[in-house]
């Protein structure tokens, strides 16, 4: 009977025990050194092909350019090290962390999109968006065209995404949510009779290439539309982006409240069904897209006062009309 009893107290006791320690796990939130580190391990262990040092539920999920893959396979596989640039925006609410960043993969180097979410200590989603060399066949044959990995390896973070917004001034989850979501609602089947709401400064790169404010082109006639030079508020003005049929699947899994930092995951499908539309003032612009297209993007915004004044995007072609194989679900 004695021995009952303590077998039964002990028993109790682990059980208390335990419950204490998943409370206090649970409260104790990851800080942005926390998730960043977590971002940090994920990418070690690609390079080291190896996921035994990764703290994972049992029910991880793992998606490549959406497709969903198990631990260890694809660019597990086959990334070699990290490059220069390194941009982390960090959720502590959700216990989410995004990166955009080089890293090199057999000899080459590309530019992605990562997600991590934390589960009480765990890692339980990894979503990752791989940008290879542009027209890379997977095979060693040398290109003369910059890659967006090798563009990206040359520029530095911009300052603003790394700017802590005073507590004043700081807005919520929801407001930056809608302020980045207007973006796409700009883009999508675009009249230029709306627009996001844009700060003057406003500058945008996709895949490495600045695609704002950028000098004019003399190769463009004069008297035709130059949309690169175009600032992010004239751009969404301008009816230009007519081809763009619809954004979906839009996604905001990460916002960071002390920067005013968006991340979000969607696709932009492109029909080419019209082979002309449009424009505000009633001229026609020929379609720029030949033949339906998707691509999928992962796309951060830096909102201050209430207006996106840095973008950066990392796209990747995907087959027309593709969607997650977890997430859009």
């Amino acid at each position: 009977m004695f021995i009952r009893k303590v077998v039964c107290f002990c028993i109790v006791f682990v059980l208390i025990m335990s419950g204490m320690i998943n409370s206090a796990r649970a409260a104790d939130p990851c800080d942005r050194k926390c998730l960043e580190a977590y971002i940090d391990n994920v990418l070690s262990a690609m390079i080291a092909h190896n996921t035994d040092k990764l703290m994972l539920t049992k029910d991880v999920l793992y998606t490549e350019n959406g497709v969903n893959l198990r631990i260890g396979d694809g660019i597990w596989g086959t990334l070699t090290a990290r490059g220069k640039y390194n941009l982390y925006v960090c959720d502590t609410k959700s216990a989410q962390a995004g990166f955009y960043g080089t890293v090199y993969e057999n000899g080459r180097i590309n530019y992605i999109a990562l997600r991590v979410k934390v589960d009480e200590a765990l890692i339980s989603e990894i979503e990752l968006i791989v940008k290879r060399p542009d027209g890379d066949a997977g095979v060693d044959i040398p290109s003369s065209a910059p890659s967006a990995g090798e563009r990206m390896e040359k520029q530095s973070v911009r300052t603003q995404f790394l700017q802590t917004v005073p507590p004043a001034e700081r807005m919520s989850r929801e407001k930056l949510t809608e302020i980045a979501n207007s973006y796409f609602t700009g883009l999508a089947n675009q009249t230029g009779k709306t627009s996001a709401p844009f700060a003057e400064t406003c500058e945008r790169w996709e895949n490495g290439h600045h695609t704002t404010n950028q000098k004019p082109d003399p190769k463009i006639a004069k008297g035709g539309l130059d949309i690169l030079c175009m600032s992010c508020e004239a751009q969404q003005k301008s009816g230009w982006f007519a081809f763009v049929t619809e954004i979906r699947n839009r996604r905001f899994p990460i916002v960071d409240e002390e920067r005013g930092l968006v991340l979000s995951f969607g696709f932009f499908d492109h029909n080419a069904a019209k082979r002309q539309y449009p424009m505000p003032d009633g001229t026609m612009t020929p379609n720029v897209a030949l033949y339906p297209q998707t691509i999928e993007i992962s796309e951060q915004f830096q909102i201050r006062n209430g207006k996106i004044d840095q973008i950066e995007a990392v796209i990747n072609d995907v087959p027309y009309g593709y969607k997650s194989d977890i997430w859009d679900k």
